[in-house]
């Protein structure tokens, strides 16, 4: 053992759940997997994503550890243990088979290094003291360094910088326009030939020039999943994005957000002045009348719970014909509340479900028309149940849209 290691020592037991646990050892260290009682004796094999030196990390590709002795004698298992030497940063998995057959897994981080002035200077991560700036705010980059400079003054030894790329049309931080470009907003006021990989090398510069004479980390985020709706990646591949083919789910939704929008824009040009909602809303009495639309103008012809719904008359006819073919079963099974609606993975009106088979059953020993009757009012019950649940989601999304009216223009 190499002079001065530190070993971490973690025993696995048959009955342990390490899945939900995370392990955190710093770069450098040894970990070391030792058996306990119960598996000591078994066939055990340790796998783990943790590359051999000198591979590329596969987060998918398993290989096995080796075991090893700490005595001279290979038959003397008391320390017997598999040991990875973690010398790269990063996350990685571990699992065990026993016999072939998986059994426990876990999770390792490895604490990266971070170096400050000088390359030795290493930063625990406990004492890190970190400000998060929006980037958009932060002018050409030429003015950078005195709007950074605060923080270094103020002890702060890292910086949060929001994605550097350009911004979507709505401006938020994490909307991105391009993932591969860094934005315009930061030319020098000087001009230059600044996109692509000059623009990226001049934030570099800026900085290693804040480790090095002010000791000051810089740290950004790595948005994949954030694409604005003006970017021109996703004109060219639409079907990257969530929409009504690939997300049926999502036809509720946009009906909402459509209604929603078409009305933003009618009450912009002042057509429900006359009930009391200017196109300027700024005060409680201009709230309470937007509720009072919402709720008895726009939400009601949407009809929003027919998409949850089932259509009784058509169901009750599928059930006649399979009881006229089928019969009554003999003898009851089950119960009504086994009966419950199957969405409609296409999500279109009135054409969720209920199990005809499992409704035969649960209305069996009776006459025909009785059966019916009872499943044509548990369905009924049941579509009850979907408006009132739909009603609770369209009152809850009312006050959302109260709260944000209302922070914005009355707050």
């Amino acid at each position: 053992m190499a002079a001065g290691r530190q070993i971490r020592v973690l025993i696995l037991n048959a009955t342990d759940k390490l899945d939900r646990t995370l392990f955190r050892v710093k770069k450098g260290f040894e970990l070391r997997f030792k058996l306990g009682p119960s598996l000591a004796a078994l066939p055990v094999e340790i796998l783990t994503n943790y590359p051999e030196a000198g591979q590329p990390f596969q987060r998918h590709q398993f290989r096995p550890l080796s075991w090893h002795t700490g005595g001279h004698n290979e038959g003397d298992g008391g320390d017997k243990h598999c040991s990875l030497h973690l010398k790269r940063a990063g996350s990685f998995q571990f699992y065990y088979t026993c016999s072939g057959e998986r059994g426990g897994c876990g999770a390792v981080v490895v604490d990266p290094e971070l170096h400050g002035r000088r390359d030795n200077e290493i930063i625990s991560l406990d004492a890190i003291a970190m400000q998060t700036l929006l980037a958009k705010c932060l002018g050409p980059l030429n003015e950078w360094e005195k709007q950074l400079h605060v923080a270094k003054e103020t002890g702060y030894n890292m910086i949060h910088l929001t994605p550097l790329q350009p911004l979507g049309s709505s401006r938020s931080c994490y909307s991105l326009a391009d993932q591969l470009e860094i934005s315009p907003a930061f030319a020098p006021s000087g001009g230059g030939n600044w996109q692509g990989e000059n623009g990226w090398k001049a934030v570099g510069s800026i900085v290693e020039k804040m480790r090095k004479e002010w000791g000051v980390l810089t740290v950004t985020d790595v948005v994949y999943n954030h694409t604005a709706a003006n970017s021109e990646w996703l004109k060219d591949t639409p079907e990257c994005a969530y929409n009504l083919v690939n997300s049926p789910h999502l036809r509720p939704s946009w009906l909402l957000d459509r209604a929603i929008w078409h009305f933003g824009l009618a009450v912009a040009e002042g057509a429900y002045a006359d009930r009391g909602l200017p196109s300027k809303i700024s005060s409680d009495e201009h709230l309470q009348a937007l509720r009072k639309i919402l709720d008895e103008t726009i939400f009601p012809p949407l009809k929003l719970w027919m998409f949850f719904q089932v259509d009784v008359n058509a169901t009750l006819k599928r059930f006649k014909d399979l009881l006229n073919k089928e019969g009554v079963a003999a003898k009851s099974s089950g119960s009504p509340n086994d009966l419950v609606i199957v969405q409609d993975p296409r999500f279109q009106r009135l054409t969720s479900s209920v199990s005809l088979v499992k409704a035969r059953q649960v209305y069996g020993n009776i006459s025909k028309e009785e059966a019916v009757s009872r499943f044509e009012q548990h369905l009924s019950e049941l579509n009850k149940g979907k408006r009132q649940e739909t009603a609770s989601h369209q009152a809850q999304a009312v006050n959302c849209i109260l709260g944000t009216v209302a922070y914005e223009r009355l707050a």
